[in-house]
């Protein structure tokens, strides 16, 4: 294809692309919710006094940590029925739906290991070191808003599957590389912003944290200087 015409195709099908990646985001921002609920009981479970609950959180955690994603969203698009009926009416369980709890498995995880570890931060009155907690979850939803592009494997219309569909509907094999490299750039171009932010958000509660540990060398010395 030649250059200006695949320009064209590319600024043609945008709003369908872009309404794609507004389902990249809704994924990501419901599979988080979901993991970070679930990760937030299973980390208070785990600074609880109680030995049974902290095994069991454990156990969870762990299972959480070491089953695949990808697995997971197959297992749920064939466990989980396409539709149901309740009191003669049919309800749709939509495929995004299923994508967003496949995804917070991981969320889950990660919100128990990280939040259990900021919480003892905080008891402890570190609350600098407890506060990192929020940038790495930040940072986590990038990861997921990455793997929000596996759902296009059950049929969700995102990114990844619009741009699918536009190769079918143009008929054009030169529009593939092109296609897939511009869905790319819209993943870099909402994720890089919140990297870095998060990336300087972390070095400010770290350079907050260090600083009364500083002045607190800094008057032992001076004491000791005295003495």
């Amino acid at each position: 294809m030649e250059p200006l015409e695949t320009a064209r195709a590319l600024i043609t099908w945008t709003p369908f692309l872009a309404g794609g990646f507004v389902w990249n985001i809704v994924i990501s921002l419901t599979a988080m919710a979901i993991g970070s609920v679930l990760g937030t009981a299973l980390a208070v479970m785990r600074t609880a006094a109680r030995p049974g609950l902290v095994r069991s959180s454990l156990a969870l955690t762990a299972f959480t940590r070491n089953v695949p994603t990808f697995v997971v969203l197959f297992y749920l698009a064939f466990v989980i029925p396409v539709e149901f009926e309740i009191d003669d009416t049919v309800y749709r369980f939509p495929a995004w739906v299923k994508a967003s709890l496949a995804l917070a498995i991981a969320v889950v995880g990660f919100v128990s290991d990280n939040l259990s570890t900021a919480i003892g931060e905080w008891r402890s009155g570190n609350r600098g070191t407890a506060l990192l907690f929020i940038p790495g979850w930040t940072s986590y939803f990038v990861v997921i808003v990455m793997a929000s592009s596996t759902a296009s494997v059950i049929g969700v219309g995102e990114i990844v599957s619009r741009c699918n569909t536009v190769i079918g509907a143009t008929g054009r094999s030169g529009l593939m590389l092109w296609i897939y490299l511009y869905a790319m750039t819209w993943f870099f171009l909402f994720c890089f912003p919140l990297n870095l932010l998060m990336a300087r958000a972390r070095r400010r509660l770290q350079a907050r944290v260090a600083s009364p540990a500083t002045a607190t060398d800094g008057a032992v010395d001076r004491a000791t200087d005295t003495d």
